[in-house]
């Protein structure tokens, strides 16, 4: 798969440029071109460097010639649904990758690359479902891995690599959580498109749909492991990050893509990819009505179901918090809500607190959650569901239920004592008048937490295991605020909380260099960021837009612009090299001694080489002084060697010779 949305690539990029670490090989220059061609020769640029970058993939994986005598039945599978495709006949061209999952992907230029694994998989479904497996096994391997191969076919017949590069450039202006959620999106229904195309493809070439239903419901299987692995271990609680959504995901879920076919369990697949859907909305806090619709439903089919009563009253507190504000809440709870499994319905085997306070938002809403809760807390004993009911206890304005809230808090703490549990105990002993207690548990578990995240931080420079759980922990926790944007990561929400609780002690410089200490290492961005900052009257810097970036342009032309713009505004290049390591290409125009590097159809850095180019600005180029340069990019620069890195209004590199002249620039 093709990452667009990486943007440490033009940095490294920067720096091999300056350092002279690429090297080249030559490509014909483009003929002149006419409307409506530019799309053409986008795609033209996508297969040229799809052929590099596959050279390289190749290269850094163990490549196998057969596995296991795999070999030729594929070879006959990839060649009966291409001749039967209704395409243009064009070389096949696939590697055997040895890789332990599940799965198979194929690049812009029409190359396929096959995990070991998913052979593997398939032969233990094979010896399962066919009786004659023995005798016939060539045979039935053709047919199962046709199942696979017609839906990588449908991905290269149907370009979606280049819709992908298309759709990218219609989002790049937008804000990038939009743009990530968008493009999400689009690659599902990609995903979605290149199944009903493996289908028809199928059935040209004489196998059947049955082999695309049992690629997907192989893909569940490993799905439905894989969330049973992180409920059996507890990772699901301790380890939000690893949980998934159909919201952030590339793919759709396998029970979704299942719900498309036209089978006699369509209905059952569609119900469990609603009920999916369900779950993901309540844990995101969104379209709540329409989850606990969805859970009405649900329960109708199976009133029994504890899964469902739990996540009926957890939607209904959630329906009612959104009633009440952040301010009227006072402190962040962490409310569990699991991820939907396929057993919840399925099985393998078949307070105190004044009484002069009111209920905060809506009351109605808030005891139809409360009831909701009674009726299913006799059934369970969910230390994590318990601790939700005793959050949700302590807010009563009845002055029985508080020490109940306390005692159930406290049970389902000591059952399992993680960082969730410790800290609801801690929102139940704020809103039940134990003020001090609660101060004095989040101050323990806030020390504790920093402590370990400032080691992991020194620690990551050298471990690149420790730096990528802290990037998945960000990544996650950015992807989640642009649906919930109350959303801080759930191992973080007691430094936030004794932060919160120092605050509404007293207004000092103590708890003031608490908030700030919060807002400046953990969240600047969330809906309780916003209400800590408020309390100490602390301006929050505003994230930077997308369009300050790479602001610089070169002859109308900068970094994000497409191939299209290029073009149209430059004329064909001079000649086209390609980076062999990376498959970028740099569009040469000699006689303005400017170069342009393209990364899947998007400029991602400009060269000027020479004083015929027509430079930055009012012609700030080769040849022009320091402070001339400086007043267009500002006087802010990081020494990288010979060149000044300036950042205050853009990304440029500038080199000066030794009379303070420029000497080269590259533009990002």
């Amino acid at each position: 798969m093709i990452d667009l949305s990486n943007s440490v690539r033009p940095y490294v990029l920067k720096l091999l440029v300056v350092l002279g670490l690429v090297s080249f090989s030559g490509s014909p220059i483009f003929s002149q071109n006419k409307p409506g061609e530019f799309d053409s020769e986008l795609y033209a640029q996508l297969v040229r460097q799809s052929n590099v970058q596959f050279t390289n993939l190749i290269k850094s994986k163990t490549v196998l010639a057969d596995h296991k005598g795999w070999k030729k039945p594929i070879d006959k599978a990839f060649g009966k649904l291409s001749k039967n495709s209704g395409n243009p006949p064009f070389p096949l061209v696939y590697k055997i990758v040895k890789e332990a999952s599940f799965n198979a992907f194929a690049m812009a230029g029409g190359q396929f690359c096959i995990h070991s694994g998913a052979l593997d998989s398939l032969d233990e479904i094979i010896k399962q479902k066919e009786a004659d497996a023995a005798q016939k096994l060539d045979f039935h391997r053709e047919r199962y891995i046709a199942g696979v191969l017609s839906h990588e076919l449908a991905h290269f017949y149907n370009r979606h690599v280049f819709n992908s590069v298309k759709k990218f450039y219609a989002l790049k202006d937008e804000p990038s959580g939009k743009a990530f959620l968008e493009n999400s999106k689009f690659s599902q229904e990609q995903e979605l498109d290149a199944d009903q195309t493996g289908l028809f493809l199928l059935d040209k070439a004489g196998y059947g749909g049955d082999f695309m239903l049992i690629t997907l419901q192989t893909l569940n299987e490993v799905e439905q492991s894989y969330k049973e692995a992180l409920a059996s271990s507890k990772a699901d609680k301790t380890r939000p990050e690893l949980i998934g959504s159909h919201y952030f995901s590339s793919h759709p879920s396998p029970n979704e893509r299942l719900s498309r076919l036209k089978t006699d369990k369509q209905e059952l697949y569609s119900f469990l990819a609603k009920m999916e859907k369900t779950f993901d909305d309540i844990q995101l806090g969104r379209n709540l009505d329409e989850a606990r619709s969805n859970l009405e439903d649900g329960l109708k089919k199976f009133p029994e179901n504890t899964y469902l009563s739990k996540a009926l009253a957890v939607c209904m507190h959630k329906i009612w918090m959104a009633t009440a504000s952040n301010e009227e809440l006072k402190l962040k709870p962490v409310l569990d809500m699991p991820s939907f499994r396929d057993t919840m319905v399925f099985p393998p085997d078949k307070s105190k607190r004044a009484v002069m306070r009111i209920v905060p938002g809506n009351e109605a809403a808030y005891n139809r959650a409360l009831k909701a809760y009674r009726e299913v807390i006799v059934k369970t004993d969910d230390p994590y569901f318990l601790s939700n009911y005793a959050v949700l206890l302590s807010y009563s304005a009845d002055e029985k239920d508080l020490d109940v809230a306390v005692n159930v808090a406290n049970q389902a703490f000591q059952a399992e004592g993680t960082v969730a549990l410790a800290n609801n105990l801690g929102v139940v002993l704020f809103w039940t008048d134990k003020r001090e207690e609660a101060k004095e548990l989040f101050n323990r578990l806030a020390t504790s937490i920093d402590q370990k995240i400032r080691t992991l931080a020194n620690q990551s420079g050298n471990n690149p295991q420790i730096a990528q759980y802290l990037r998945t922990i960000g990544q996650s926790t950015a992807q989640k605020q642009q649906v919930d944007p109350d959303y801080i990561y759930e191992n973080f929400t007691p430094i936030l909380n004794i932060a919160l609780v120092e605050s509404y002690s007293a207004v000092d410089p103590k708890s003031k260099g608490l908030a700030n200490y919060y807002l400046s290492n953990y969240d600047s961005t969330s809906g309780w960021a916003k209400v800590l900052a408020k309390i100490h009257s602390i301006e929050l810097t505003a994230p930077t837009a997308p369009n300050e970036v790479n602001a610089f342009k070169v002859g109308g032309v900068g970094p994000g612009d497409k191939l299209e713009d290029l073009l149209k505004n430059w004329g064909k290049p001079t000649r086209i090299k390609t980076d062999k390591k990376s498959g970028l290409e740099y569009f040469e125009y000699d006689n303005k001694e400017t170069a342009f590097i393209l990364d899947m159809g998007t400029v991602v850095q400009v060269n000027v080489v020479g004083d015929s180019s027509p430079g930055l600005g009012q012609g700030v180029t080769v040849g022009s002084s320091k402070p001339a340069a400086e007043k267009l990019l500002g006087s802010k620069f990081r020494k990288q060697g010979e060149y000044h890195d300036y950042y205050e209004k853009g990304k440029a590199f500038v080199k000066y010779n030794k009379h303070g002249k420029i000497d080269s620039m590259v533009v990002q």
